[in-house]
């Protein structure tokens, strides 16, 4: 049963998830931070729609499809792909306020904490091999979430820090 109630919760937090990142999108002309959150929405629904199937499965609804745990968990770049083809797609538009870009990465950066905490939970619980492979993969990619909006909000507010830390540049003066 406490299965069951996590499942919930995952399906709520995976809806969470979607609905705040295609909102906060929609509040800001800052590329960057559309095409983040675009991208992790996109990311949600993924993971919302294979809650539900797990969830469905286990209260006798429906069979677990065999690919459950499959595009779950992808490459940073593949995560990383779509947020740089809509940043350069916005490069002209204006940029909305460092505190509010700060308080939204903020939210979601706990949101994704959160998230990859539960699903660590719920596999460390689970006894369906499935269903294990399926919450580890999605534990998986929410922490890389989290890695990617650590990343980017590093950059909205120093680029030059950005630039230093992952292109290792040397400044000289």
């Amino acid at each position: 049963m406490e299965l069951l109630n996590d499942l919930k919760l995952a399906v709520d937090l995976e809806q969470r998830g979607f609905d705040y990142y295609t909102k906060t999108a929609g509040k800001t002309s800052n590329p960057l931070v559309v095409s983040t959150f675009n991208s992790l929405a996109e990311r949600e629904l993924l993971h919302l729609e294979r809650a539900k199937s797990i969830y469905q499965n286990l209260t006798g609804q429906v069979p677990l499809p065999a690919d459950l745990a499959d595009k779950i968990s992808i490459s940073r770049a593949k995560l990383l792909a779509p947020i740089l083809h809509h940043l350069k797609k916005g490069l002209a538009k204006d940029f909305s306020s460092t505190s509010d870009m700060n308080m939204a990465y903020k939210v979601a950066e706990e949101m994704e904490q959160f998230s990859y905490k539960l699903y660590d939970k719920i596999n460390a619980e689970a006894t369906d091999p499935l269903v294990k492979k399926f919450y580890a993969a999605l534990a998986l990619e929410e922490r890389e979430h989290f890695a990617i909006l650590q990343e980017t909000l590093v950059y909205l507010n120093d680029p030059g820090e950005w630039y230093r830390q992952n292109e290792r540049w040397i400044i000289e003066g």
